[in-house]
């Protein structure tokens, strides 16, 4: 069985470091490059298509992930509030359709809904090994090296804070994710919506997160936004540190 390491903190280890831009925004590096979802030409919007499980899932042995253990074995999307019996399955796939709706508002990016893992770039469903709370993993385009995340849990400590010392994510290049996946822990307790109990998780909120990272971004900070790595019920949007990190890789929304 795959060990499952929390990476809803994902923080940077030996040559895989945070890249820090103006008022906080951090971006994922490897190698000192950033990560990020290619778009099909330049100046157009960049589409990533994303599919809620309905079967077990396994990464594929050869995938370049960025971690060799999250999200490797999947269950189910539905299985993920098994244990919520006041969220249906429904309403757990409503609030991930809105999470991916939140991270469009923001940037010039656009997530598709479809029905086979095999032709989606996100992959969503509950992971096999419960362990922390909520994970992601990426795995790169081939010919670019993986580098391992180190494991951090949301809501637990952090540990130091990430290095600002690179700021252009122009520096080195950027590296294609090829295939993302989120999991969050089934044996868990979620709900919907913030009543102040920071110990049962809002799914929306984690959700979001965890497609942070699926699309390249890392941590601003202990919290205060989105992508903070410690869960507090203090902001349900996007925040500027997490739009500005949003927009730096895939630009600002373009009106229709």
């Amino acid at each position: 069985m795959v060990k499952a390491i929390a990476l809803i903190s994902v923080l940077a280890m030996a040559s895989l470091s945070a890249a820090g831009s103006v008022w906080g925004a951090y971006l994922l590096r490897v190698e000192g490059g950033i990560v990020m979802w290619p778009a099909p030409a330049v100046a157009t919007t960049t589409v990533i298509t994303y599919a809620m499980l309905r079967e077990p899932y396994l990464v594929a042995r050869n995938a370049r992930t960025l971690s060799p253990d999250n999200c490797g074995s999947m269950l189910p999307f539905a299985d993920i509030v098994a244990g919520s019996a006041e969220i249906s399955e429904d309403g757990s796939k409503g609030e991930l359709r809105s999470a991916f709706a939140a991270w469009e508002l923001v940037a010039d990016v656009k997530f598709v809904e479809v029905r086979e893992p095999g032709f989606a770039d996100i992959v969503v469903g509950a992971t096999e090994t419960p362990a922390g709370r909520a994970f992601a993993n990426l795995s790169l385009r081939s010919g670019q090296r993986a580098q391992q995340f180190t494991d951090k849990a949301l809501g637990g400590d952090s540990g130091s804070a990430p290095s600002r010392a690179a700021a252009s994510p122009e520096g080195r290049g950027a590296a294609f994710i090829e295939k993302a996946f989120v999991c969050l822990n089934p044996k868990m307790r979620w709900k919907i919506g913030f009543d102040g109990n920071l110990v049962i998780y809002d799914l929306r909120h984690t959700f979001m997160h965890e497609i942070g990272h699926a699309i390249g971004l890392d941590h601003p900070g202990r919290s205060g936004s989105i992508m903070g790595f410690r869960y507090d019920e203090s902001v349900r949007e996007p925040q500027p540190s997490d739009i500005i990190a949003t927009q730096r890789l895939y630009g600002p929304p373009v009106a229709n």
